[in-house]
């Protein structure tokens, strides 16, 4: 696919869960484009990989161990950041879980997981980073949401709860901060073959005793472009989001995915 370019040079990203998947994709992109990036996780030893990779590209990279749960280390790795590079521009509170798919398999300790990761994790995000925005009177705040968040479903439910507190956090945190400059949005995702998306592809082929790519086949079938969202889909359209292009879009919940979270 081709690509607007995009020239970030001079400006700070900071990733959380962004050691795989869609958050090491934003990482590398916004490395690409010239942004300092900052890689947050709780795996610390991908994070570190990250960053590396980042700076044997020439790039500018900081890597940190963080558990999004935890406000006080979140604003400790914010502190980090600044006393590094003096400035946050963009924000990608991007780390989350994925829960049981089955109502009657679901526990209370996964609620509290979900709910602490998925949606406390995103406000202790945006919390620890906003004030320093608001000082400067510019920022971009991307969370990562899902086409799940829109949709009704009976799998994965937990999910879909966080994942729909999470746009409507955005849209509430947009209104918070449009007087300073700063937006806020939504990614939601189609399906995107991650890590985390291709453990649960695998497990729930297995319970329904057919093959992982069987599974897959189907689920890309309900797809109305029949296409699976890419890495590239998404940061794409996370370059056009923290451009001046888009200055004036905020409270969104924006969706590539093929069609996905428009259909029945």
């Amino acid at each position: 696919m081709s690509r607007v370019s995009v020239d970030l040079s001079g400006k700070v990203a900071f990733i959380t869960g962004g050691a795989s998947g869609i958050g090491r994709g934003l990482a590398l992109q916004m490395a690409q484009d010239g942004a300092a990036v900052v890689v947050t996780d709780l795996d610390s030893v991908q994070a570190r990989l990250v960053a590396e990779a980042i700076a044997e590209a020439g790039g500018q990279a900081l890597s940190r161990d963080l558990d999004v749960r935890d406000a006080a280390a979140t604003s400790e790795a914010v502190a980090t950041t600044l006393d590094r590079f003096g400035q946050i521009d963009f924000v990608f509170a991007n780390a989350g879980v994925l829960g049981p798919a089955e109502y009657l398999e679901i526990t209370g300790a996964d609620w509290d997981l979900m709910l602490d990761v998925n949606v406390k994790g995103v406000v202790n995000t945006c919390r620890a980073v906003v004030p320093h925005m608001m000082e400067r009177r510019q920022g971009r705040i991307l969370i990562t949401a899902s086409y799940n968040g829109v949709r009704a479903g009976a799998h994965v439910i937990p999910y879909r709860v966080t994942k729909a507190a999470a746009i409507m956090y955005a849209r509430c945190l947009a209104l918070v901060v449009a007087p300073y400059g700063i937006t806020v949005n939504a990614l939601c995702p189609g399906v995107t073959l991650t890590p985390m998306q291709l453990d649960y592809a695998v497990e729930t082929a297995a319970k329904q005793g057919v093959t992982t790519s069987a599974y897959l086949d189907e689920r890309l079938a309900h797809i109305p472009m029949h296409e699976f969202t890419g890495l590239a889909d998404i940061t794409g359209l996370a370059e056009f989001l923290v451009s001046d292009s888009a200055r004036l879009i905020t409270g969104q919940a924006i969706a590539p995915d093929g069609g996905v979270m428009i259909s029945s």
